[in-house]
């Protein structure tokens, strides 16, 4: 959804909980706490606590937002609602420094903002088949001036890099998943295949690196050769390294720098605009909140 609708839609603080009260209750409010439809609503609009409930089945009192990121925040619903169209339409990501200037916050509150939203973007679950594919790409440094001081050298580029590990295999046609690894044996990669692959009704193409060896022995797999030729017979990993360019693309372009900690949130931002990037992600997302 562009950011002109988002504004015209929702106006004010009663127009987004008016509207996110017709996504969880469809008419029928309903205690989050009890379950109870036994349940009024107070009227406060005098005092700007707009939208909360008294349930007469546990004595207490509830919002629409209960139990969402939204819960307990003092941060206008409107400024949260255009902040997640802006991360939706942004390709390449966007930063948290970018965000605070668009919505006139400071960057420490947007960007708690932003890792909510990435958390909640991180519960989406993918099981994948048909023909797969499976790469693993390391994230960390500066392009084409990572250099080790000490060593006098470039710093190691690819497999045995100190770089962030991440793993990732995607459904041709279809969606994606990306994992951050703590290493790339042979172990943890057929976990990471078996955890989000359907094995008996797929076929992996990976390159030809000894760390696939193990998936062999559970699914069909076939591995390509670029030493000898790019593509034969349609194997290839050129969708997944497509997707690791759109990845990087964020790194470089947006965020430059994020702690090992924290990768595997934006690594499911990368994933869940790749799989809905067809959908209406606003809406999606909102939907979603309470499942």
């Amino acid at each position: 959804m562009d950011l002109i609708k988002i504004m015209e839609m929702f106006p004010d603080q009663e127009a987004c909980i008016a509207y996110l009260e017709r996504l969880r209750w469809q008419g029928s409010p309903e205690c989050p706490h009890c379950e109870s439809t036994h349940v009024k609503q107070r009227n406060e609009s005098d005092t700007g606590r707009i939208g909360r409930y008294n349930c007469h089945g546990c004595r207490s009192t509830f919002k629409v937002t209960s139990g969402t990121i939204f819960h307990g925040t003092k941060i206008p619903l409107q400024k949260w609602f255009v902040a997640i169209g802006l991360m939706a339409n942004a390709k390449k990501s966007l930063s948290s420094c970018q965000l605070a200037r668009d919505l006139g916050l400071k960057q420490k509150a947007v960007w708690r903002m932003m890792m909510a939203i990435r958390a909640e973007m991180s519960k989406d679950n993918v099981l994948l088949q048909g023909i797969v594919e499976a790469d693993e790409t390391y994230i960390g440094g500066k392009r084409k001036k990572d250099y080790d001081k000490e060593a006098g050298e470039p710093r190691k580029r690819g497999r045995g890099t100190v770089k962030d590990a991440v793993i990732g295999a995607i459904e041709r046609g279809g969606k994606v998943v990306a994992k951050l690894i703590p290493d790339i044996t042979g172990k943890t990669i057929l976990e990471f295949i078996k955890r989000f692959v359907k094995t008996e009704d797929s076929e992996l193409y990976t390159d030809q690196y000894r760390g696939y060896n193990e998936v062999g022995k559970e699914m069909a797999h076939e591995t390509m050769n670029r030493s000898e030729k790019w593509e034969a017979d349609g194997i290839h990993t050129n969708t997944m390294e497509g997707f690791w360019s759109f990845v990087k693309r964020a790194w470089y372009g947006s965020h430059h720098h994020y702690s090992t900690g924290y990768t595997p949130l934006y690594l499911a931002e990368a994933c869940y605009k790749y799989n809905y990037r067809e959908t209406n992600m606003f809406d999606k997302f909102l939907r979603e909140l309470w499942e």
